[in-house]
Formats: C-alpha cells, structure tokens, sequence
C-alpha cells in the first residue's frame, strides 16, 4: 500500500531513531572486537605470576567513545523532536477544525465527525460512508466502501488482520475528512481526485460501478 498523508506518522522522528540504531550497531560491534583483541592477547601471553597487563587498540577505544557520545546526542535530539512533532499536529488539526472559512476548506469537504453512513450512489456517498466506517470502526462497512478486486488487494496487503486493521483506524483518528476536487466518467469508471486537506497533494482514486453502486479500488 502506498503511503497516503493522513497514515504517515513520525518521519522526522523515526529518522532520527534509525540514525541512532544504526550508530548503536556500530557501537556493539566496535565493543566485540576491542573483546576479541583482548581475548587474543590473553591466549599470546605466556603463563606468568604477574598479573598480565592487557593493551587495548587505541584506535578502537577512541572510536567506540566518539559513537558513544553520538548516540547520546541522537537520543537527546530526537526527545526534543518528540514535542515539536506533537505541537506541528496540534495545529494542523486545530487549523482543519475551525470551520470552512477560516481554515479554506471547500464547501463540498466532507468532515468525518460528521459522516453518516449514506450508501454508495456517488464517489462522494461512498467517500462518507468510508468516514463513517473509520470513525466508528466498522469493519463490514469499511470493506463495503471497495470493489471487491480493492478488497482483496487490501486482505493481501496485511488488512484482513483485526490487530492491522485497528492499527488502521488508529492511524486515522487524526484524519479530518475528504474532498473531491474533481472527477472524469468513463462509462462504469469514474476517475477522481481526493484532497485530505487543502494544501496537500490530491490522491487519485478510481471509483467502479459495481451493482450500481460506486466502490473504490483502494485507500484514499
């Protein structure tokens, strides 16, 4: 499934995790070969009643403390992304909540807390009942709202799961709703494009006639 706008979730934050990851990896390595020089040096020493003394790599010990310190400061900068992502969310959703007016949403944008389970007689009754689906977590009517070639592409992605599936509706709980922008017919076939918010990039999503009711072929 491609990525869609309202299920990215913490980009800039999870960037910096897997620098950080990458650099503990590093690190652990970089310990078990400083721990394999020092066992080789054990097994070379010949048997003395002194106490040996054990040299260690330089270069190594310099290396692991620098990633040391790295990964300390990857960790410390991605705590303080934490509430900056938080704040950036707050806002959109604040933004999106104030109103047509104030916040430039088209007339026609369907709002989610206000979507009600309408039928699929157009892209945008199907488009509601899909918010309704979401919003109250119905599973049936989730599914509804696809062809059935959309929702068997969707069970072979890893949604037929209930835990994926409720990772889904958690995923968009921050969604606000939907929009057509626009849309071309071709005969059965109705060629939409579906806008989350104004000032994100439009999805284009492919509505069928299926029993003469307009399902989509995947996920806005």
């Amino acid at each position: 499934m491609k990525p869609r706008p309202f299920l990215i979730g913490l980009s800039l934050t999870a960037g910096v995790a897997m620098l950080g990851a990458v650099a503990i990896q590093r690190l652990q390595v970089l310990d078990l070969r400083a721990e394999q020089q020092q066992k080789l040096a054990d097994a070379t020493v010949p048997t003395d009643p002194t106490p040996p003394q054990v040299a260690s790599s330089p270069s190594v010990s310099r290396e692991v403390l620098q990633l040391r310190n790295q990964v300390g400061q990857l960790r410390r900068r991605r705590d303080e992304l934490l509430p900056v992502r938080a704040e950036h969310d707050r806002l959109v959703l604040e933004l999106a909540a104030r109103g047509t007016n104030a916040s430039g949403l088209p007339r026609n944008f369907i709002r989610k807390s206000e979507a009600r389970l309408v039928g699929y007689s157009s892209p945008e009754a199907t488009l509601q009942s899909f918010l309704y689906a979401i919003r109250n977590r119905d599973l049936t009517n989730f599914f509804q709202a696809f062809t059935p070639e959309g929702v068997s592409r969707l069970k072979s992605q890893g949604l037929e799961s209930p835990d994926r599936l409720e990772k889904l509706f958690d995923e968009s709980q921050d969604l606000i709703g939907l929009s057509i922008l626009d849309q071309k017919r071709q005969q059965d076939l109705i060629a939409a494009n579906v806008q989350i918010l104004p000032g994100l990039p439009p999805t284009p999503i492919l509505f069928r006639l299926v029993n003469s009711q307009w399902k989509m072929d995947e996920l806005p």
